[in-house]
C-alpha cells in the first residue's frame, strides 16, 4: 500500500477541512516536539521510535543501552532527543574528564532532585538543603562536601577501616574447617552490611538489632528506578516503598536517641547530622535523609568485593601470585593457647601487593556501569581536541562509564575480559617504553568509576581498605571453591541498572552456592588487620 492510499484510507469518509485540520494539528504536534539544535550542538543520534525511542531504551536495556547506542554510531558526542527536551552524551574520555572538572557542568541539581524523590523528602525539609549561596556564604551543598571530604580524613579514615575489617575478622574466624555456603553472593552481602554498618554507626547499630533491616535496605536499592520516577511508588514499587519506610523509621529513633554523637560512631556519620542539624533540620527529617549515607555506602562496594572474590578465585595462577604478595604483609604470632594469630596490615596493599589492586581496579573496570551525570548551568564550549561542541545552558549530560571501560583502543581487543594484571604501571611489568607509558596514559584517562573533579566519590578510600582487606584474608586464610569443589565460576555479568553503579549478579548468579575450608597450614589461624 502506497502512502497516499493509506492515507486515503485513513481519512476516508471526512471532508476536506477536517483532515487539513487533522494534519494542521499533527504537524503543530511536530514542531513542538522537534528539538531545536544549534550549528555547534553536538550532531543528533536518532531514536529508532521517534520522539520516546531513547527513554524506551533506557528503561528497557539500563546502562547497556550506552553500549547499543556507540556500537550503532561510534561518536565521541551526540545529542539525543528526548519527547520535547535533549540530553547530550559523551562517551569521548579527553571530553569526559574535560566535563568532569568543568565548573559550568554541575551534579548538584541532581544531587536535590534525585535525592528528594528518593528519599521521600518534604519541601520544607529541603529548603535548607537547596540554599544555592550568596556573596556572604557558600550553598549548603559546597560546605556539606567540604566537611564530608574532612571526615573522611585519614585519621578518621582509619578508625572505619579498624571498625569494619574487626568485624570481619569475627565473621571468618568463626569458621570452622568448613563452610557452606547456599549463595556466596548472600553471604558476603549480609556479612559485609553489618560490618559496614558498625563502622558507621556503633554500637547502636540499627541493623544489628533487626537483621530484617539488612534485607529492606537490599529491597530499597533494587528499584531505586521506581522510586526516583516517583509515579505512586506504593502502588508501582510496594517492595521499595516498604523497605525505605522501614529503614527511615529505624534511622530515625537512632538520630533522634542522639546516638550518632557517642564517641565510637564515624566522624562521617557525625558530621553530617551535624551539619542538618546545624540548618534547624529535625531529627525526624535526619533520619529520612540519612538513609542516603547507609545506601551509598554499602549499595556499590559490597557487589564489587563480590565479584573480585570471584575474578581471583575462578583464576588458579592469580590466586597463587596474590597469595604469595600478601605473605610479606602477614604477621603470625604463636599465642598461649597453642594457636596462631595473623595480623594483615592493610596500609602495605599499594606497595606491596600489585596484583592484588590490579585486580581490584580490573573489577570496578568490568562492573561499573555509572552514569557521570551534569546540568550545563551556563552555555558551555567542550573539546576532544580535534573539534569543539556547544552545550546549552538547561540541559543535561551523561557520561555512561561502561562505553571508556571496555574501548578497545584502552584496553586492547580483550577488552571484555578480565587480566588481573592489566593495571600494572609500566615500571612493575618493567617496560618503561615511550609505548607503555602512552597506553598508561590512555588507560588513566579511559577510566573515571568515582566520578571526578570536586564530586569525586569521597567514600571510595574506604571502599577501597574494606575490600581488599576482606578479599585478603578469605584468599590467604582459606580456600574458596564453588558448591561443586572445583574452581569458582564467575556469574554471567551483565550492566548495571539505571540508579546503580556496580552490576549484581542475577539468576543463577544469585543463588550460587560455595565451600570455604580453612588452608592447609593455617587452619589454627586468628585474624586480624592493623590500619
Amino acid at each position: 500500500m502506497s502512502i497516499n492510499d493509506a492515507l486515503g484510507f485513513l481519512f476516508q469518509g471526512y471532508t476536506p477541512s477536517v483532515i487539513l485540520a487533522v494534519l494542521g494539528v499533527l504537524l503543530i504536534i511536530r514542531q513542538r516536539l522537534a528539538i531545536q539544535l544549534g550549528p555547534q550542538e553536538p550532531p543528533i543520534l536518532k531514536p529508532r521510535i521517534p520522539y520516546i525511542g531513547h527513554i524506551v531504551g533506557l528503561l528497557r536495556y539500563h546502562s547497556a543501552y550506552f553500549d547499543k547506542l556507540y556500537t550503532r554510531k561510534p561518536v565521541p558526542i551526540a545529542t539525543l532527543p528526548m519527547i520535547n527536551g535533549k540530553v547530550y552524551l559523551i562517551t569521548d574520555p579527553t571530553m569526559v574528564q574535560a566535563a568532569l572538572r568543568h565548573r559550568n557542568l554541575s551534579f548538584e541539581p541532581f544531587v536535590l532532585e534525585f535525592g528528594q524523590r528518593q528519599l521521600a523528602l518534604s519541601d520544607e525539609t529541603m529548603a535548607p538543603v537547596s540554599f544555592a549561596g550568596d556573596e556572604k556564604a557558600p550553598s549548603f551543598l559546597h560546605e556539606w562536601a567540604k566537611e564530608i571530604h574532612g571526615a573522611m580524613a585519614e585519621k578518621h579514615l582509619n578508625k572505619m577501616n579498624a571498625n569494619v575489617l574487626h568485624s570481619v575478622a569475627l565473621a571468618v574466624n568463626g569458621f570452622g574447617k568448613t563452610f557452606e555456603l547456599d549463595s556466596l553472593f548472600y553471604w558476603l552481602r549480609n556479612t559485609m552490611t553489618l560490618a559496614t554498618t558498625d563502622a558507621l554507626y556503633g554500637s547502636h547499630n540499627p541493623l544489628r538489632f533487626d537483621n530484617s533491616l539488612v534485607d529492606a535496605l537490599w529491597d530499597f536499592d533494587g528499584n531505586m528506578l521506581g522510586l526516583l520516577l516517583n509515579i505512586y511508588p506504593s502502588i508501582t514499587f510496594p517492595k521499595a516503598y516498604q523497605a525505605r519506610t522501614k529503614l527511615q523509621d529505624a534511622l530515625i529513633k537512632f538520630y533522634s536517641a542522639k546516638h550518632d554523637l557517642e564517641p565510637e560512631v564515624s566522624q562521617v556519620t557525625k558530621v553530617r547530622a551535624a551539619i542538618l542539624r546545624k540548618q534547624n533540620v529535625s531529627d525526624v527529617d535526619i533520619g529520612k535523609f540519612e538513609l542516603s549515607l547507609l545506601h551509598v555506602a554499602t549499595a556499590n562496594a559490597i557487589p564489587t568485593l563480590f565479584w573480585h572474590l570471584c575474578f581471583i578465585e575462578s583464576d588458579a595462577v592469580a590466586t597463587a601470585t596474590i597469595r604469595q604478595e600478601l605473605a610479606s604483609l602477614v604477621t603470625l604470632t604463636n599465642l598461649t593457647s597453642g594457636r596462631r594469630e595473623a595480623v594483615i596490615d592493610i596500609t602495605k596493599f599499594d606497595t606491596h601487593c600489585p596484583v592484588l589492586v590490579s585486580s581490584y581496579r580490573e573489577t570496578i573496570r568490568l562492573t561499573n556501569g555509572n552514569v557521570g551525570s551534569r546540568r550545563v548551568m551556563e552555555d558551555t564550549v567542550i573539546s576532544d581536541g580535534k573539534k569543539e561542541y556547544l552545550l546549552r545552558a538547561g540541559c543535561d549530560l551523561m557520561m555512561p562509564a561502561c562505553v571508556p571501560h571496555f574501548s578497545e583502543t584502552a584496553w586492547g581487543p580483550d577488552s571484555a575480559s578480565f587480566d588481573a594484571k592489566r593495571f600494572l604501571t609500566p615500571e612493575e611489568r618493567g617496560d618503561t617504553s615511550a609505548q607503555a607509558r602512552a597506553g598508561d596514559r590512555e588507560r588513566k584517562k579511559s577510566y573515571f568509576p568515582f566520578g571526578g573533579g570536586k564530586h569525586l566519590c569521597p567514600g571510595r578510600n574506604f571502599a577501597f581498605a574494606e575490600i581488599l582487606g576482606a578479599v585478603a584474608v578469605l584468599i590467604m586464610g582459606f580456600d574458596v571453591k564453588g558448591g561443586d569443589g572445583g574452581l569458582i565460576k564467575v556469574p554471567v555479568l551483565g550492566r548495571s541498572r539505571i540508579g546503580e553503579g556496580i552490576a549484581k549478579p542475577t539468576g543463577r548468579g544469585l543463588l550460587m552456592g560455595a565451600k570455604i575450608a580453612r588452608r592447609e597450614g593455617w587452619e589454627d589461624v586468628i585474624w586480624k588487620f592493623t590500619c
